[in-house]
Protein backbone atom coordinates (compact mmCIF):
# COMPACT_ATOMS: atom_id res chain seq x y z
CA UNK A 1 0.00 0.00 0.00
CA UNK A 2 3.04 2.40 0.90
CA UNK A 3 4.88 1.72 -2.29
CA UNK A 4 1.30 2.23 -4.33
CA UNK A 5 1.13 5.94 -3.02
CA UNK A 6 4.48 6.37 -3.44
CA UNK A 7 4.01 5.13 -6.91
CA UNK A 8 1.52 7.64 -7.61
CA UNK A 9 3.12 10.53 -5.68
CA UNK A 10 6.38 9.90 -8.03
CA UNK A 11 3.57 9.96 -11.13
CA UNK A 12 1.58 13.38 -9.92
CA UNK A 13 5.15 15.07 -9.40
CA UNK A 14 6.32 14.14 -13.50
CA UNK A 15 3.06 15.12 -14.50
CA UNK A 16 3.14 18.94 -12.73
CA UNK A 17 6.49 18.87 -14.11
CA UNK A 18 5.85 18.31 -17.77
CA UNK A 19 2.57 20.53 -17.50
CA UNK A 20 5.06 23.53 -16.31
CA UNK A 21 8.10 23.03 -19.09
CA UNK A 22 5.57 22.47 -22.02
CA UNK A 23 4.98 25.54 -24.08
CA UNK A 24 1.17 26.61 -23.44
CA UNK A 25 -1.38 26.95 -26.03
CA UNK A 26 -5.04 28.15 -25.77
CA UNK A 27 -8.38 27.11 -27.62
CA UNK A 28 -11.71 28.40 -27.57
CA UNK A 29 -14.30 26.36 -28.14
CA UNK A 30 -16.63 27.56 -30.90
CA UNK A 31 -20.36 26.85 -31.69
CA UNK A 32 -20.62 24.30 -34.43
CA UNK A 33 -23.51 25.89 -36.03
CA UNK A 34 -21.11 29.61 -36.24
CA UNK A 35 -18.67 27.39 -37.77
CA UNK A 36 -21.16 25.85 -40.17
CA UNK A 37 -22.52 29.58 -41.03
CA UNK A 38 -19.03 31.12 -41.95
CA UNK A 39 -18.52 27.96 -44.19
CA UNK A 40 -21.27 28.81 -46.31
CA UNK A 41 -20.49 32.59 -46.16
CA UNK A 42 -16.70 31.77 -47.45
CA UNK A 43 -18.01 29.21 -49.94
CA UNK A 44 -20.47 32.35 -51.85
CA UNK A 45 -17.80 35.29 -51.49
CA UNK A 46 -19.73 36.39 -48.15
CA UNK A 47 -23.03 37.12 -46.80
CA UNK A 48 -26.43 36.38 -48.95
CA UNK A 49 -28.03 39.28 -50.05
CA UNK A 50 -31.36 40.11 -48.53
CA UNK A 51 -33.78 40.30 -51.21
CA UNK A 52 -37.00 40.87 -49.32
CA UNK A 53 -35.50 43.60 -46.81
CA UNK A 54 -33.88 45.57 -50.12
CA UNK A 55 -36.61 45.41 -51.89
CA UNK A 56 -38.91 46.70 -49.47
CA UNK A 57 -36.58 49.96 -48.77
CA UNK A 58 -36.09 49.85 -52.55
CA UNK A 59 -39.73 50.06 -53.22
CA UNK A 60 -40.72 52.76 -50.19
CA UNK A 61 -37.61 54.59 -51.42
CA UNK A 62 -38.86 54.71 -55.04
CA UNK A 63 -42.67 55.58 -54.08
CA UNK A 64 -41.72 58.28 -51.52
CA UNK A 65 -39.49 59.96 -54.30
CA UNK A 66 -41.77 59.40 -57.47
CA UNK A 67 -45.16 60.55 -56.13
CA UNK A 68 -43.52 63.76 -55.22
CA UNK A 69 -42.06 64.16 -58.63
CA UNK A 70 -45.37 63.10 -60.32
CA UNK A 71 -46.82 65.99 -58.15
CA UNK A 72 -44.45 68.56 -59.54
CA UNK A 73 -45.37 66.94 -62.73
CA UNK A 74 -48.92 67.61 -62.26
CA UNK A 75 -48.31 71.49 -61.61
CA UNK A 76 -45.66 72.28 -64.33
CA UNK A 77 -48.19 70.66 -66.80
CA UNK A 78 -50.66 72.58 -65.44
CA UNK A 79 -48.67 75.57 -65.72
CA UNK A 80 -48.06 75.53 -69.58
CA UNK A 81 -52.00 74.20 -70.17
CA UNK A 82 -51.40 70.58 -70.54
CA UNK A 83 -54.61 69.61 -68.59
CA UNK A 84 -55.29 66.40 -70.07
CA UNK A 85 -51.35 65.38 -69.33
CA UNK A 86 -51.89 66.65 -65.69
CA UNK A 87 -55.03 64.82 -65.37
CA UNK A 88 -53.38 60.96 -66.32
CA UNK A 89 -50.40 62.07 -64.02
CA UNK A 90 -52.81 62.75 -61.30
CA UNK A 91 -54.45 59.58 -61.71
CA UNK A 92 -50.68 57.69 -61.62
CA UNK A 93 -49.99 59.29 -58.43
CA UNK A 94 -53.59 57.91 -56.90
CA UNK A 95 -52.52 54.55 -58.73
CA UNK A 96 -49.09 54.43 -56.65
CA UNK A 97 -50.95 55.20 -53.67
CA UNK A 98 -53.13 51.97 -54.21
CA UNK A 99 -51.59 48.99 -51.61
CA UNK A 100 -54.24 47.18 -53.37
CA UNK A 101 -52.13 46.54 -56.62
CA UNK A 102 -49.11 44.32 -57.09
CA UNK A 103 -46.03 46.55 -56.62
CA UNK A 104 -44.79 46.29 -60.02
CA UNK A 105 -48.05 46.98 -61.54
CA UNK A 106 -47.62 50.49 -59.54
CA UNK A 107 -43.85 51.24 -59.89
CA UNK A 108 -44.15 50.33 -64.02
CA UNK A 109 -46.92 52.84 -64.36
CA UNK A 110 -45.02 55.77 -62.18
CA UNK A 111 -42.10 55.15 -64.46
CA UNK A 112 -44.25 55.17 -67.53
CA UNK A 113 -46.21 58.24 -66.53
CA UNK A 114 -43.19 60.15 -65.02
CA UNK A 115 -41.60 59.47 -68.55
CA UNK A 116 -44.71 60.74 -70.72
CA UNK A 117 -44.83 63.98 -68.65
CA UNK A 118 -41.05 64.70 -69.00
CA UNK A 119 -41.40 64.49 -72.44
CA UNK A 120 -44.58 66.42 -72.40
CA UNK A 121 -42.83 69.07 -70.04
CA UNK A 122 -39.53 69.22 -72.01
CA UNK A 123 -41.87 69.68 -75.11
CA UNK A 124 -43.64 72.74 -73.52
CA UNK A 125 -40.52 74.60 -72.00
CA UNK A 126 -38.97 74.46 -75.56
CA UNK A 127 -41.25 76.58 -77.28
CA UNK A 128 -40.20 79.87 -76.86
CA UNK A 129 -43.18 81.03 -78.48
CA UNK A 130 -45.30 79.96 -75.29
CA UNK A 131 -45.68 82.98 -72.59
CA UNK A 132 -46.39 81.61 -68.43
CA UNK A 133 -49.76 83.70 -67.41
CA UNK A 134 -49.13 85.12 -63.78
CA UNK A 135 -51.48 81.99 -62.61
CA UNK A 136 -48.79 79.44 -65.21
CA UNK A 137 -46.27 81.27 -63.05
CA UNK A 138 -47.77 80.23 -59.77
CA UNK A 139 -48.56 77.13 -60.55
CA UNK A 140 -44.97 76.37 -61.77
CA UNK A 141 -43.78 77.59 -58.64
CA UNK A 142 -46.12 75.47 -56.55
CA UNK A 143 -44.31 72.43 -58.27
CA UNK A 144 -40.65 73.76 -57.18
CA UNK A 145 -41.00 72.25 -53.09
CA UNK A 146 -42.55 68.66 -54.68
CA UNK A 147 -39.72 68.45 -57.36
CA UNK A 148 -36.94 69.22 -54.51
CA UNK A 149 -38.28 66.53 -52.27
CA UNK A 150 -38.80 64.06 -55.61
CA UNK A 151 -35.23 64.71 -55.86
CA UNK A 152 -34.12 64.46 -52.46
CA UNK A 153 -35.73 61.02 -52.56
CA UNK A 154 -33.88 59.83 -55.74
CA UNK A 155 -30.34 60.35 -54.14
CA UNK A 156 -31.11 57.72 -51.64
CA UNK A 157 -33.10 55.86 -54.52
CA UNK A 158 -29.92 55.53 -56.88
CA UNK A 159 -27.65 53.55 -54.92
CA UNK A 160 -30.39 51.02 -53.66
CA UNK A 161 -31.09 50.71 -57.40
CA UNK A 162 -27.82 49.99 -58.00
CA UNK A 163 -26.88 47.17 -55.45
CA UNK A 164 -30.04 45.77 -56.15
CA UNK A 165 -29.45 45.43 -60.01
CA UNK A 166 -25.46 44.73 -58.79
CA UNK A 167 -27.07 41.06 -56.96
CA UNK A 168 -30.08 40.80 -59.00
CA UNK A 169 -26.87 39.83 -61.96
CA UNK A 170 -24.80 37.96 -59.88
CA UNK A 171 -27.82 35.76 -58.35
CA UNK A 172 -30.92 35.81 -60.89
CA UNK A 173 -32.72 32.71 -59.69
CA UNK A 174 -32.84 34.10 -56.31
CA UNK A 175 -34.02 37.45 -57.06
CA UNK A 176 -36.77 36.14 -59.37
CA UNK A 177 -37.90 33.85 -56.31
CA UNK A 178 -37.71 36.93 -53.65
CA UNK A 179 -38.89 39.74 -56.10
CA UNK A 180 -40.85 37.98 -59.15
CA UNK A 181 -42.06 40.57 -61.72
CA UNK A 182 -40.06 42.97 -60.36
CA UNK A 183 -36.91 41.86 -61.30
CA UNK A 184 -38.48 42.87 -64.81
CA UNK A 185 -39.18 46.40 -63.25
CA UNK A 186 -36.49 47.42 -61.31
CA UNK A 187 -33.56 47.73 -64.37
CA UNK A 188 -35.50 50.56 -65.88
CA UNK A 189 -34.97 52.43 -62.40
CA UNK A 190 -31.79 53.82 -63.78
CA UNK A 191 -32.86 55.07 -66.94
CA UNK A 192 -36.04 56.66 -65.10
CA UNK A 193 -33.55 58.74 -62.77
CA UNK A 194 -31.24 59.76 -66.34
CA UNK A 195 -34.39 60.80 -67.41
CA UNK A 196 -35.47 62.56 -63.73
CA UNK A 197 -32.69 64.16 -63.72
CA UNK A 198 -32.44 65.94 -67.29
CA UNK A 199 -35.89 67.22 -66.79
CA UNK A 200 -35.18 68.79 -63.73
CA UNK A 201 -32.32 70.35 -64.55
CA UNK A 202 -34.09 71.85 -67.67
CA UNK A 203 -36.87 73.53 -65.23
CA UNK A 204 -34.47 74.68 -62.59
CA UNK A 205 -33.00 76.60 -65.61
CA UNK A 206 -36.42 77.49 -66.81
CA UNK A 207 -37.38 78.43 -63.41
CA UNK A 208 -34.63 80.72 -62.86
CA UNK A 209 -34.64 82.26 -66.23
CA UNK A 210 -38.49 83.27 -65.40
CA UNK A 211 -37.54 84.13 -62.08
CA UNK A 212 -39.98 81.93 -60.75
CA UNK A 213 -39.60 81.68 -56.48
CA UNK A 214 -38.12 78.76 -55.06
CA UNK A 215 -35.40 77.83 -58.14
CA UNK A 216 -32.20 78.60 -56.14
CA UNK A 217 -33.04 75.75 -53.24
CA UNK A 218 -32.81 73.11 -55.92
CA UNK A 219 -29.04 74.12 -56.76
CA UNK A 220 -27.17 71.66 -54.25
CA UNK A 221 -29.80 68.77 -54.62
CA UNK A 222 -29.09 68.20 -58.05
CA UNK A 223 -25.61 68.70 -57.34
CA UNK A 224 -25.79 66.07 -54.74
CA UNK A 225 -28.20 63.44 -57.32
CA UNK A 226 -25.43 63.71 -60.14
CA UNK A 227 -22.66 63.14 -58.22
Amino acid sequence: MKKFNYLTFIFAILILTISFNAPSYSFELKNPADALKKLKGNSSGGEKFDFKNANTDLVRTFFESSNNYLQAQEYLLIAYGKNTEAAQVKEAIAYAKDAGVDNAKRLMNSIQVSTDASKAIESSMGDESFQLTAEGKASFAQSLPFLLKGVMGTIQLKPQTQAMMSNIQGNPMAALKELGGLTKVIPNVPKYIATLTSTTKLVISGAKAKKIEGSNSLDKAMSDLTL
